[in-house]
């Protein structure tokens, strides 16, 4: 004969069961981060579970929170650190202290603060620069798949791709104008007349330490000056000019596009070459100039993906040095450079 008291206390087993491990256990799922990439979940400073990123950019990590801070519900802060190749939750209860931050990470916050208890299912989403995070009671199956296997959109604000770290390359053309050069090859003479401004073109590259600071170095070709004239006389006047610059560069970046300024020194190799023919006698005067000289300037770039992006800058260069060859012969001008180019984002991810 059957005991009509055993369902019951089978039922009251299994919940008793269920409740202890819902009393100890804490549920934590990492959506969007890299696949293959780390992640670790860590409770106040204690390292609390580790696992792996799937295809899908999703990690479901199991923690004992009782275990490891000796309670089952806390107030905490929730925070993510963004490494090469690591994403770490920090849940940290308001007043603990928690792990620094290890170098070559960046930390960011979770707006909020949450009451987290082992009943809940932390979701961290880590698509846009800043972190998001859903507070679920009971277990987090995901967004549904469609059948062409996408998912749908979440909800909430819209994030944008960030600024990267690291070694970018580039390369532009645009405007170059020098400020004197031309006043100083047709000096007195009448008529005369000129060019000291054209096409002008830069490569270089910058490595970015952080998104907010970086170093710089570049190689700029701008267009030569040219001059003719006279009455009595006649001459036909150029400069050419190469210009190296090296400078230090702050930046702004919100979302995908940066602001940032610059300033440092050039070098410049030019070269002022002059035919001048007197009753049909020419003569060539030529001499050549180095010398360094301060750099700043200023622009923005706004990344299209996480490899390319536009920008546009200006930058004003003074140019002095002596000849080489000596005499009285120097150059001490100003280059302006409106120029506009592409970037291009080369080895791991900076994000």
């Amino acid at each position: 004969m059957q005991r009509p008291w055993r369902p019951i206390v089978l039922a009251l087993a299994l919940n008793a069961g269920a409740g202890a491990a819902v009393a100890t256990a804490q549920t934590v799922t990492v959506r969007n981060a890299p696949p293959g990439a780390t992640v670790e979940v860590v409770l106040n400073a204690a390292p609390a579970a580790t696992g792996t990123a799937n295809d899908a950019g999703v990690a479901t990590l199991t923690t004992r929170m009782k275990d490891l801070i000796g309670k089952t519900e806390i107030d905490a802060n929730v925070s993510v650190d963004v490494c090469d190749g690591k994403r770490r939750v920090l849940i940290v209860e308001v007043g603990a202290p928690t792990v620094p931050v290890e170098p070559g990470c960046d930390r960011r916050q979770v707006s909020g603060l949450y009451w987290v208890r082992p009943v809940n299912t932390v979701v961290v989403n880590l698509a846009g620069i800043t972190p998001t995070l859903l507070l679920i009671k009971g277990s987090y199956e995901g967004p549904v798949a469609a059948a062409d296997g996408t998912t749908p959109a979440e909800s909430g604000p819209r994030s944008w791709r960030p600024s990267p770290k690291g070694p970018v390359v580039f390369g532009s053309a645009g405007l170059s104008k020098f400020r004197d050069a031309l006043l100083i090859a047709c000096g007195t003479a009448s008529p005369c007349s000129g060019d000291d401004s054209g096409l002008a073109y830069s490569g270089g590259a910058t490595y970015w330490i952080t998104r907010y600071l970086g170093v710089e170095g570049t190689y700029v070709k701008p267009k030569n000056m040219k001059a003719s004239g006279g009455d009595t006389f006649t001459f036909n006047s150029t400069l050419d000019a190469d210009v190296w610059t090296l400078a230090g560069v702050v930046g702004a970046p919100i979302g995908p596009v940066r602001l940032y300024g610059k300033a440092g020194v050039n070098y410049h190799q030019a070269t002022s070459t002059t035919d001048e023919t007197i009753d049909n006698v020419t003569q060539t005067i030529a001499f050549k100039t180095t010398g360094y000289g301060w750099l700043f300037g200023g622009g923005g770039e706004g990344w299209i993906t996480s490899r390319v992006a536009i920008f546009g800058e200006f930058n004003l260069a003074k140019l002095k040095g002596p000849a080489e060859s000596g005499g009285e012969a120097f150059i001490d001008d100003r280059l302006r450079l409106f120029m506009g180019g592409i970037r291009l984002h080369v080895g791991r991810s900076g994000r």
